[in-house]
């Protein structure tokens, strides 16, 4: 970390390619006391978290109104996972995007990203269903996958009962929650009987239940910002990340190794989704990258390995922009860009039949 945390202390390769509204942010964080991003090693976690969620309060506030918001508990993956459902609109049915935080997998809930579910909410016309996945390290791999998987064949089972279509359901999530949403999906893909597991469901479609086979072909599209896909080196990752962002090359390495426990370094397709098997078929996906985020390479990677396949995808690196920016709406049009753009991807698919 460096000695003293001001914008000038900023890498200038760094700070010069910011926009305007990306340094903005930058400078009302550098105001706050104490200073603390994601992924910043040393202290106690709890203390981490509590300064994560006084950070985010503030851009939290404002934002699209819901006409209606539920919270919930499921029992996913043998855990009491609390979920928030926003409806945007009056209506008996409503499809639903299911969105998972992002947070190094360490810190993050419901309340630290409610106006991105909001806009989400808003933007699509469709629910946002909010899953507040066990963090690490009281968690470790793959508890939460499990848990994101489970949330998606539950409501790909009993969605009518909270008034979700089951049969139109996307993915949403931001960095480590852009992850689990991919590998989720994977898992739901391959796997049935796991998501199926998690969720309390049978398996086995001739018990008269639905399970976990359907649950795959409910999820119409992903929608992935600035996500950690596998890649243990890249040029960002050497070229940025810092104090500034919590991500430094120490910074990424401790939260790998404290979500995976050594599992970082097996082949599987659930921890380094860029080796999946994309000659089967995966929903289309947006994909949002940072230019000035050290994960950025992992976005174009995934586009790349789609691309390779044949795959549905559309791919925006926003320019200027830090890791994070999704959250800071209130200073940047950028974010509320992406946030339309992400939530228009989504609703064009929920009628497609035909995309995979």
């Amino acid at each position: 970390m460096a000695d003293e945390q001001t914008f000038e202390s900023i890498p200038a390769h760094i700070r010069r390619a910011m926009t305007p509204e990306q340094a903005a942010v930058v400078r009302h964080q550098l105001a706050r006391t104490p200073f603390a991003f994601v992924g910043a090693s040393g202290g106690q976690i709890e203390a981490m978290r509590a300064d994560y969620n006084d950070e985010r309060a503030f851009w939290n506030e404002g934002g699209p109104q819901m006409v209606r918001t539920d919270n919930m508990t499921l029992p996913l993956a043998g855990a009491s996972v609390p979920v928030r459902i926003h409806r945007p609109v009056d209506a008996e049915t409503l499809p639903a995007i299911i969105f998972v935080h992002g947070g190094g997998f360490t810190v993050g809930n419901l309340d630290t990203h409610d106006r991105i579910q909001r806009v989400l909410a808003a933007e699509s016309g469709a629910a946002v269903i909010a899953v507040d996945y066990s963090l690490t390290p009281e968690a470790v791999f793959p508890q939460a996958m499990h848990e994101v998987a489970g949330a998606a064949a539950y409501f790909a089972a009993r969605g009518s009962e909270h008034g979700i279509d089951p049969k139109r359901l996307a993915f949403a999530g931001d960095s480590a929650g852009a992850n689990l949403a991919l590998t989720a999906t994977l898992l739901l893909r391959d796997e049935p009987h796991v998501a199926a597991e998690a969720a309390g469901l049978d398996a086995d479609p001739s018990a008269g239940q639905p399970g976990g086979d359907s649950a795959f072909e409910s999820i119409r599209s992903l929608l992935l910002y600035y996500g950690t896909y596998g890649l243990r080196d890249s040029a960002t990752m050497r070229l940025y990340g810092g104090w500034w962002d919590g991500l430094s090359c120490a910074d990424l390495e401790v939260m790998l190794e404290a979500h995976y426990r050594g599992a970082q370094y097996v082949a599987n397709p659930y921890v380094d989704p860029l080796t999946a098997d994309y000659s089967k078929p995966v929903p289309p996906m947006f994909i949002v990258g940072a230019e000035l985020d050290p994960l950025a390479d992992d976005s174009r990677a995934l586009n790349k390995v789609l691309g390779t396949f044949g795959r549905e995808r559309e791919f925006h690196l926003e320019e200027g922009a830090l890791h994070s920016f999704l959250h800071f709406g209130r200073m940047m049009e950028a974010s509320r860009d992406v946030l339309a753009w992400g939530a228009e991807y989504a609703a064009a698919r929920f009628d497609d039949s035909s995309q995979m």
